[in-house]
Formats: structure tokens, C-alpha cells, sequence
């Protein structure tokens, strides 16, 4: 494996290589929306509506982001980390738009990002970005010349992990979504990028916490504020329900 990274990247193909992987990124919502949306019983047209209208405005808002993020000096920042948060807020007005259940939509939308990040996160082994600390096993990191630890495909992985679980969860609902999709999925994956940041040789902002950590807790937190709301709503109707 290490040795194909480096004769890819030695042959000026590793770029290439990370944009397949891009593009594969695209191709894995746009394939995995379908199949699940279809066990949502949501029409396979609105579907793929909803990926190719929000997908490249999704993109388009994590460039900004890191504009903004650079003091408007650097374009770029091709890592979706930043964009978790948002993605509601773009999908469910073109949902509305296109009449499309609410609970459904954000069932649908919880899967894209991690979809994303599972399939797309392997390409930066052969560009030599989002590397871990130079250890003695691992993947070779073109850019530095050495061994790293393995972040990318744990990161991945992990992705790839808590979209297995979303499904397992989903199908024993019998798909009928609860509302809670989305904000376990920002708990779940948000606790994890947090932990793993640490793992990163990145640039440390404060206490060895980097950009994408802070992006990583928020979520985090954003999500299990969510979940208290949605608890304490259907705990409020509970108990309207009961009263004489």
C-alpha cells in the first residue's frame, strides 16, 4: 500500500487520485440517498433533487467557511468537518420547497456528510493531507517523506461505522423516522472527530486543540442540545396526552 502511494505520487498522480475520491464522495450520497430514500418511501426524483441542489451548495459554504475562517486571504479548505452543523439548514428549505416529509428529510440527510467523509477521507492518503504524527507503522505520507499514523482511514472508518449504525437503527424502526437522525449523528461523529484531532499533526490553536476540533465539539454540543429538545417535547406531549 505504502508503495503505491509513493510511486502514485512520484508519477504526479496523487492529486489526481484525492479528486477520484472527491468525486466517489458525490457518488456514494447521490447512490446511497436513493437506496435509502426509497425504503423512506420518498420519491427517487425529489432525491436526487435534493443531492444535486444541496451537495454543491453545501461545498460552496465550506469554502466560504474556511475564507472566512483564513481572515478572507486563503480559498479552499476542502474538509467537510466544518459543514456537518449546516447541512439542515440548506436541505430542508429545498425539501419544503419540493414538499418533502421534515422527519424523512432529515433522516435522508443525516447519512450525506457521513457518506462524504467515508468514501472521500481515503483520498488524502495519496495527496499527503490530514496526516497523523510520524510513528513507526502506518501510511506514508508523500509530502513529508515518512511514515504517519494512519488517521485518514480511521477517520473514515469510523464514518463508515456510524452510517452502519443509522441503518441498523433506521431498519428496526421499520424506517419511520423519530427526529433523531440527525442530531445523534452530530453527537456520534462530533465526540469522535473531536478525539481524533488529537491524534492529528495539524496546526494546535489552545491545550492542543486544533480548528477542526472546536468545529468537532460544536457539533458535539449542537446535537445533544437538540436531542434534550426533542426529549423534552416528547415527554411534554406525553404528558398532555394523559391528562383527563
Amino acid at each position: 500500500m505504502n508503495e503505491m502511494i509513493r510511486t502514485l505520487y512520484d508519477m504526479g498522480l496523487g492529486k489526481v487520485m484525492y479528486d477520484i475520491f472527491f468525486a466517489l464522495g458525490f457518488v456514494s450520497v447521490l447512490v446511497g440517498l436513493l437506496w435509502f430514500g426509497k425504503r423512506l418511501k420518498l420519491p427517487l426524483w425529489k432525491i436526487g433533487v435534493t443531492v444535486i441542489t444541496v451537495y454543491p451548495l453545501v461545498v460552496l459554504w465550506m469554502f466560504v467557511m474556511f475564507w472566512m475562517e483564513s481572515g478572507f486571504t486563503t480559498w479552499g479548505g476542502n474538509n467537510i468537518v466544518r459543514i456537518f452543523v449546516y447541512v439542515p439548514l440548506i436541505g430542508l428549505p429545498v425539501a419544503k420547497i419540493l414538499r418533502m416529509d421534515t422527519k424523512k428529510t432529515l433522516s435522508l440527510l443525516s447519512f450525506a456528510p457521513l457518506l462524504v467523509h467515508g468514501i472521500s477521507h481515503f483520498g488524502c492518503i495519496f495527496f499527503g493531507c490530514c496526516q497523523g504524527y510520524p510513528c513507526s507503522f502506518g501510511v506514508y505520507n508523500p509530502f513529508y517523506q515518512d511514515i504517519r499514523f494512519p488517521t485518514q482511514p480511521i477517520e473514515a472508518l469510523a464514518a463508515v461505522a456510524i452510517v452502519a449504525y443509522l441503518f441498523y437503527r433506521a431498519k428496526k424502526r421499520n424506517y419511520e423516522p423519530d427526529g433523531f437522525e440527525y442530531p445523534l449523528m452530530l453527537t456520534i461523529f462530533g465526540s469522535s472527530r473531536f478525539v481524533f484531532e488529537f491524534l492529528r499533526d495539524n496546526e494546535k490553536m489552545f491545550w492542543g486543540i486544533s480548528n477542526l476540533a472546536v468545529h468537532a465539539f460544536f457539533m458535539f454540543v449542537v446535537g445533544l442540545i437538540w436531542i434534550f429538545i426533542l426529549k423534552s417535547k416528547s415527554k411534554q406531549k406525553s404528558v398532555e396526552a394523559v391528562k383527563p
